[in-house]
């Protein structure tokens, strides 16, 4: 079995190859463990790479809170004042169509019903 360099890994890593080089390459992830750790080693060599981002561990915190239903009284407040978007129409279209269809499908019973009835 042929295996890709730690080199080529980080073409792919970087996606500087085409789509099929790129289709071959996963391809060839699913059946070897040895490009797979070469691949790993590849993805942390370019997060490593990557800029820190200023205030990481305080936008983690505040994602967190909202997820948890933590927020701030601030991000209430501003929730709090948005207006509510939904139209009316939005609101009572779905249930105005679905009791037309279903007065239509009662009177097309109906009808039907009266037409065995008469035969």
């Amino acid at each position: 079995m042929d295996h890709f360099s730690l080199e080529e890994w980080r073409k792919y890593v970087k996606n500087v190859l085409s789509e099929p080089e790129r289709e071959l390459y996963e391809d060839h992830l699913y059946i070897c463990d040895q490009c797979l750790e070469v691949y790993l080693e590849a993805m942390d060599e370019e997060e490593n790479s990557l800029p820190e981002m200023p205030g990481e561990d305080e936008f983690t915190n505040l994602i967190m809170a909202q997820i948890t239903g933590g927020f701030s009284e601030e991000a209430d407040k501003e929730h709090k004042e948005l207006p509510n978007k939904e139209s009316w129409f939005e609101r009572w279209f779905p249930i105005a169509f679905a009791c037309f269809m279903l007065i239509g499908g009662l009177v097309t019973m109906y009808r039907d019903k009266n037409q065995i009835d008469q035969d």
